[in-house]
């Protein structure tokens, strides 16, 4: 009887709260209402991975988002439901771990790193956690010993001291599997923190640095990692307040680069002549040479894709070319020059520039005259205001009207100077083309 009373008996506050504290309590010692059931979740989802055996599990906790800086307080209450997490993941696979706008102090890091070492993961989210000095130097020696991890997304913690950066930077480099790095609301703004960081990210192929104020040194620092044509795929610039200046420097460093294939500048300060500047760096129609020293891999846009309807012929058919993986660098070379020689707006094809050719190139300089028509009605298939038969009527009538206009007996012309001449002028007519890679 007495140990039925016994168990009847509430148990002592204390302990109740070691297991579950609900949002009322977090009220009754100061909490607000929000922060309160903020914490209440926590403590369920918590509970809920706890319980979780799936090794698919994406494990995804998130206080407070609303504010860069504003994040869901820790209290040491919450200790014992990390320590359980963390115990409960120990030797486990997951797919993915997020935190975002969670304290997470000294006490809690040290736990959370030391079993992650026994965890295998891909992907790492922490975004305004709290990491401080201590935190980053802790992230940074996890970092270099993991080597499952593929995927880091740092953001709304400073990284504004010149060790952290170099730690950090060390630990990216040395980890062998580590693919993406994004670092959003980082600062970066001075450029020797900033040089630091590019140094450790050579290597890999996604690099993403957002909402950020890197001045003009930061951008001469992007400028020279895009030249250096390191091994990155994918460069995001997002939110950074970038300038029509800006896209000048990264413009002049894209054509030093065959690698990156993506440079996104969404959301920045860049108008319509800053635009022309990074298209010039695909496609610079001033002489030949300027079109074969132009990029030839590599898509910068300021707007998303998705709103391609609304950009301008050229700017679509200069990104099918480079995105076009199936032919060569020297085959959208020719694409480009015979864009350059085409025009692209309606105008008549100016075919005066092939006056002095060898008759024998002529059948594929036409070839690839019909190619361009051809590629302007595929891009045009994607715009529901343009009828892409009537456009590849217009296509055809401008060639025929063209070569009605054609002095093609100039080409005759060449033939009458003397063998010798005419052989010499054949000769470097042909040596030309092979070095502008024209045919």
């Amino acid at each position: 009887m007495n140990n039925n009373n016994q168990l009847a008996v509430p148990p002592r506050r204390s302990r109740r709260l070691a297991t579950f504290i609900p949002a009322s309590h977090w009220i009754s010692i100061g909490y607000s209402e929000l922060d309160a059931q903020l914490l209440e979740k926590l403590q369920t989802d918590i509970k809920n991975y706890c319980e979780s055996n799936n090794d698919d599990t994406k494990i995804d906790l998130r206080g407070k988002i609303a504010e860069p800086g504003v994040i869901l307080p820790y209290h040491d209450m919450l200790l014992p439901h990390w320590q359980k997490l963390f115990k409960a993941l120990n030797g486990r696979t997951l797919k993915a771990l997020t935190l975002i706008g969670i304290s997470l102090p000294t006490a809690v890091l040290d736990i959370m790193f030391s079993a992650l070492q026994s965890i295998n993961f891909e992907e790492f989210v922490l975004v305004g956690v709290g990491l401080g000095r201590d935190g980053f130097l802790k992230l940074s020696s996890f970092i270099k010993d993991n080597t499952s991890l593929k995927n880091l997304t740092i953001g709304g913690d400073l990284i504004d001291d010149l060790s952290v950066a170099s730690s950090l930077s060390d630990a990216i480099r040395d980890n062998p599997n580590l693919e993406l790095l994004v670092l959003a609301a980082c600062g970066l703004n001075n450029v020797a923190i900033l040089g630091n960081i590019l140094e450790g990210c050579k290597r890999l192929d996604n690099l993403s640095i957002t909402k950020c104020n890197f001045g003009s040194g930061g951008v001469d620092l992007l400028a020279d990692f895009i030249s250096s044509n390191h091994s990155t795929k994918c460069l995001v610039l997002v939110r950074n307040n970038l300038s029509d200046n800006d896209a000048l420097v990264l413009s002049s460093a894209l054509k030093e680069n065959t690698n990156l294939q993506w440079l996104k500048l969404e959301h920045n300060d860049i108008t319509e002549e800053g635009e022309k500047k990074l298209l010039k760096a695909l496609y610079d129609p001033t002489s030949m040479d300027s079109i074969i020293e132009s990029n030839h891999t590599c898509l910068p846009f300021t707007v998303e894709l998705s709103n391609s309807s609304t950009r301008p012929f050229l700017e679509l058919e200069l990104f099918m070319t480079n995105m076009n993986d199936d032919i060569s660098i020297k085959q959208k070379i020719r694409k480009k020059v015979v864009l350059a020689l085409c025009g692209v707006e309606g105008e008549l094809f100016d075919l005066s520039h092939f006056n002095d050719l060898p008759l024998g190139v002529m059948p594929r300089v036409l070839e690839l005259i019909q190619e361009h028509s051809d590629m302007r009605t595929k891009v045009c298939h994607t715009h529901s205001h343009l009828i892409p038969d009537q456009l590849e009527k217009d296509a055809l009538t401008r060639l025929f009207h063209t070569l009605r206009g054609w002095e093609l007996p100039l080409l005759f012309e060449n033939l009458n100077k003397s063998s010798t001449n005419a052989g010499e002028l054949k000769k470097k007519q042909i040596e030309d083309l092979d070095n502008l890679k024209i045919v």
